[in-house]
């Protein structure tokens, strides 16, 4: 909760640990040091106070205050720290020689010297307490208030009076809407519904209930439609309900006396004997809900409720969950447009442009955020719109759409829990549009001290926690890192939530960010920075970070650079206090990030070089001496060893290296570690018998060049020591089939902790036994290549609760195929990659599967084809001038199952085709063509060749490119892009999309079997086919 109290969170508990722990101290200091405390958490509490009132509505005396005593808190635990470290130096000192007796000796003499630095800092905070203090009782924080001159219209109001015609996009979704009100047929329709449209502010959902509440409401006997918010009193809500039922027979309602009880028995005989139609808008807590719940009676005649939400618990808890989607594209652009030149007549197709695009791409696709931008570019030229877009972000304030956006954003932002607050501000680091990854975010908050820790959970679960509960309440979203993987590691934030939290944290200086537009900035008014001010630095896009002389960064916690080239950056030496040191995707001339006094860098927790060059590719053994680095993360950084110092860091929790960074330090020596990534183990010194000693490993990712079978045994009997273990991956260079006897089928992860299992490289002999729902039931994502699939072994699988990736690769000769029938199988399946067949045998079964790539049996398609299309004899037919006339209405069961499959969003078949004609081949892929037609959401449908039956890696993918580079040796240009490409894609630094476009272009004028064999490599909803060329 540091947003709103500094360091309180972390300061209190250090001071108490200071009096138990120092027992020399003397009695004054005691005394000192408890009456500080006093004061501190006063101020705690008056803090906490204030953080509850809009920063807009705060007295500018009360706002001086708070940022004083946060600053101080910051001062204290910094000294405290530093105490710390010094004690904690000595105490290492072991008295087993002359020498040692007499460093003993003089560290006793240090240590009382240190005792009475700590005394004269304790009187000096108690005289900066008292002199806060004193500006606490002037100011009469105490007593702090909204500013009732701030109170304003409820912006959220002008949702509900919105002209139909004035509506843009809703069409499709008020049909889906009301498709969900009303489906089921006529037996269910008797009986209550409820649905909850849930999704973060401003993204229309008042806007499309009030719509749909408007079409449908003629049909009930009565109908009511009413907004609370946050803090509603029930007795008004209750009244409001009762009086748009019926106005008339309720005028005097709302001056009635009638408690909440009365309220409601009131609204149930009102309701008893009537078909209703009743909205609830903005519910932000079960507890609301219940109550209101109460006082709507189960009436006969089929009545209808309706909620909207920001919180995806409530709308969970309240049932019928429908998730507002932003807008479309080209809706986008009409509502845009619309705005911007409102009365005029004139074509979308004669002003859309780059700048249009930079627009929209940064609303993306929220109604509120294009209203926003578009109400500053009225009556501006169309060439001033680049320069208006560049300035303004967000920012203008003074702008009422501007205004009321913000507050709409608010309501979410103060309904938050201060520690939450203080997290979501932390966000403020990172640039537009950035990927975060979820793990390195939660390690960051820790290493801040934003986590506090609880009995029963570790930090890493306090601040995952955290982390879903900013997803659940929809300020922050999901998103899948590597389109690889498809987990979903991340997430992102939009530039309207960016917005806020950077004029918020700004405000109470929390976070400093500098980028390539600005030269030095606060978060929110792009201010000169006050020096005071920067306790947490983040540079964007800069050609130098080095530091503005103006600006002290001696006090800075956490330096943070992201996409930074140049020169040189700050030297380490000017931070006395960091915390967080994370450079990623940073480019220094002639490796200018010179890490040669990290050692003195005593306070770090968190050492972040993702995709940062360092001086000499090392990483400098004075790092062991960082006792209190949690976080070690040198991903893709061009590191080459882990020296052996890296094992004294005995409080490091994370470690994450990739390929091309060897391990030297003995692994079993970190007892700490929660998380561990290291790739070549088989060259680290003992690594698969001390992997064993990290008993409280959760998340363990290891790659092998090479795994010898006494290697095998010694990492499984490893693995049966890590009782925590929550993810697994295991990789191996060169595939081997690895014997299930007496290795991974006697180990069995605790229950109830497995979430992920990934073996790569590593072949089974079959599923092993414990992979069932009594074992592993929060099991999420499974990858596994197994000698053989039995039909049994799916129906286990499907009956994984939580199942939601799936990829699962035979090695056998004979293919099963495999029908699903059940709704209770595989009912939170997103993802299913297997070579495998795979059929859908009736609506409702694999409900939530959105891509899917399997075999298909060649012969039936062509069979039917035959049966069903005219042959001519011509050679080839084009797939596009079969007539749809010629295709059948009704499909069989085996050729249109996946018509069954209601999310399919892609569609991926593994086809043999060696021994089909070219005619075959093209009415073939007019079935199936034909089958995406039909699906309600036309998803796409790629073929992809099955040339062995075996799993196809990214190693493949990267080895077949290597093969193909000498193609552009007589092209010296583009031989060098090919290698800068190939090496972008070995780095994981490209999307597929990009990737393909690239090759496509310099492929050009070659053979087109190049780029076609490549498409073997690809993920199925990539594949590319010969009419892509």
């Amino acid at each position: 909760m540091e947003f709103a109290t500094g360091a309180m969170g972390t300061l209190l508990p250090k001071l108490g640990m200071l009096l138990q722990e120092e027992l020399h101290l003397k009695n004054n200091v005691k005394e000192g040091i408890k009456s500080l405390t006093a004061e501190l958490e006063s101020m705690q509490a008056a803090l906490v106070k204030v953080s509850d009132v809009p920063l807009d509505q705060l007295d500018p005396n009360v706002k001086i205050w708070a940022n004083e005593v946060r600053g101080l808190s910051y001062d204290i635990e910094d000294r405290l720290d530093s105490f710390k470290v010094r004690m904690e130096g000595l105490d290492s000192t072991k008295r087993k020689t002359i020498m040692g007796f007499i460093q003993q000796t003089r560290g006793l003499v240090t240590k009382f010297k240190i005792r009475h630095v700590i005394f004269d800092d304790i009187k000096d905070f108690g005289s900066q307490v008292k002199e806060v203090k004193e500006r606490y009782d002037r100011y009469k924080v105490h007593d702090v208030v909204a500013n009732p001159i701030a109170t304003t219209v409820d912006p959220r109001l002008l949702a509900m009076y919105n002209k139909v015609s004035d509506l843009v996009g809703i069409d499709e979704e008020a049909k889906e809407l009301m498709n969900n009100l009303f489906e089921d047929g006529d037996e269910p329709a008797k009986k209550i519904k409820t649905v909850s449209v849930v999704g973060f502010g401003g993204l229309g959902k008042t806007t499309l209930v009030k719509a749909v509440y408007d079409k449908v409401k003629k049909e009930f006997d009565c109908s009511a439609f009413v907004s609370i918010g946050q803090k509603c009193d029930l007795k008004k809500v209750f009244k409001d309900v009762l009086y748009d039922l019926d106005k008339q027979n309720h005028e005097n309602i709302i001056a009635s006396e009638m408690d909440e009880k009365q309220l409601i028995d009131k609204l149930q005989e009102f309701l008893a004997d009537k078909r209703y139609l009743v909205v609830i808008d903005d519910i932000w807590d079960i507890s609301t809900w219940k109550l209101i719940r109460c006082a709507l009676v189960e009436s006969n005649p089929g009545s209808r409720i309706i909620i909207t939400t920001r919180i995806c618990e409530v709308a969970k808890k309240v049932g019928g969950v429908y998730n507002k989607k932003p807008l479309s594209l080209d809706d986008s652009k009409t509502l845009f447009y619309t705005r911007v030149f409102a009365g005029e007549s004139m074509s979308l197709d004669n002003i859309s442009g780059e700048v249009c695009n930079k627009i929209l791409r940064k609303c993306g696709g929220v109604p509120l955020s294009i209203i926003t931008i578009a109400s500053l570019l009225v009556g501006k030229q169309r060439e001033d719109w680049s320069k208006v877009y560049d300035y303004i972000g967000f920012g203008h304030e003074d702008n009422e759409v501007i205004g009321n956006m913000r507050k709409i954003l608010a309501f979410s932002y103060y309904n938050l829990p201060p520690y939450l607050k203080t997290c979501l501000l932390h966000l403020s680091i990172f640039p537009e549009d950035h990927k975060i990854e979820k793990n390195s975010l939660i390690w960051r908050w820790i290493a801040e001290g934003f986590v506090i820790g609880r009995e029963e959970l570790g930090l890493f679960e306090v601040g995952e926690s955290y982390f879903n509960e900013l997803i659940n309440r929809s300020m922050i979203r999901w998103i899948e890192l590597s389109s690889r993987s498809k987990i979903r590691d991340g997430c992102g934030i939009h530039d309207m939530v960016l917005d806020l939290i950077r004029t918020l944290s700004g405000e109470v200086n929390l976070v400093t960010v500098s980028d390539v537009e600005q030269q030095c900035t606060t978060s929110s008014s792009y201010s000169p920075v006050r020096s005071i001010s920067a306790r947490r630095l983040a540079f964007h896009k800069k050609r130098s970070i080095e530091h503005n002389p103006g600006t002290e960064i001696g006090q800075v916690r956490s330096f943070n650079a992201f996409n930074c080239s140049g020169s040189r950056m700050p030297r380490l030496l000017s931070f006395r206090v960091l915390r967080v040191l994370a450079l990623e995707n940073c480019n220094f001339s002639a490796g200018n990030c010179c890490l040669g006094n990290i050692g003195k860098l005593h306070q770090l927790r968190y050492l972040g070089l993702v995709e940062t060059s360092i001086r000499d590719d090392l990483l400098p053994g004075e790092t062991g001496r960082l006792k209190f680095l949690q976080t070690l993360d040198v991903r893709r950084s061009g590191i080459k060893i882990l020296p052996a110092s890296v094992g004294e860091l005995r409080k490091l929790m994370c470690l994450r290296a990739t390929e091309g960074t060897r391990m030297m330090a003995e692994i079993g020596k970190l007892a700490s570690l929660e998380e561990l990534e290291v790739h070549s183990v088989d060259k680290s010194p003992n690594f698969a018998t001390g992997l064993g000693q990290l008993t409280k490993v959760r998340v363990l990712e290891i790659h092998f060049d090479e795994m010898d079978e006494s290697t095998e045994k010694a990492l499984m009997e490893s693995l049966r020591n890590l009782r925590k273990i929550q993810s697994l991956q295991i990789w191996s260079k060169k595939e081997r089939t690895i014997d299930l006897g007496g290795l991974l089928e006697d180990w069995t992860p605790t229950p109830s902790n497995l979430r992920q299992l990934m073996l790569r490289g590593i072949h089974l002999p079959r599923r092993p036994s414990w992979i069932d729902p009594s074992c592993v039931p929060l099991l999420s994502y499974l990858s596994l290549t197994v000698q053989a699939v039995q039909v049994q072994d799916l129906e286990i699988l499907g009956r994984l609760p939580l199942l939601s990736y799936l990829y699962i690769w035979s090695e056998g000769i004979n293919c099963l195929s495999y029908t699903a029938t059940s709704r209770d199988e595989f009912q939170n399946l997103r993802y299913l990659d297997t070579n495998l067949e795979i059929m859908c045998g009736q609506q409702g079964a694999l409900p939530m599967v959105e891509k899917l790539t399997c075999r298909a049996s060649m012969g039936k398609y062509v069979a039917f084809a035959r049966s069903s299309m005219p042959f001519d004899d011509g050679s080839v037919v084009n797939p596009a001038a079969v007539a749809e006339a010629e295709l059948p209405v009704i499909l069989p069961l085996d050729i249109g199952w996946p018509v069954n499959m209601p999310c399919l969003r892609g569609i991926t078949y593994l086809l043999d085709y060696q021994d089909c004609s070219a005619k075959e081949w093209a009415h073939v892929e007019t079935l199936l063509m034909h089958v995406r037609k039909i699906h309600p959401n036309c998803p796409p449908f790629r073929i992809k060749k099955n040339c062995r039956d075996k799993e196809i890696t990214m190693i493949d993918a990267i080895i077949y490119l290597e093969d193909v580079k000498d193609v552009f040796k007589d092209n010296p240009s583009k031989y060098s892009e090919f290698l800068d490409l190939l090496q972008d894609y070995r780095r994981d630094r490209i999307k597929i999309k990009d990737l393909i476009i690239r090759l496509k272009t310099l492929f050009t004028g070659h053979d087109p079997n190049l780029i076609l064999d490549f498409s073997v490599f690809l993920p199925g909803e990539w594949a590319i086919t010969l009419g892509d060329l």
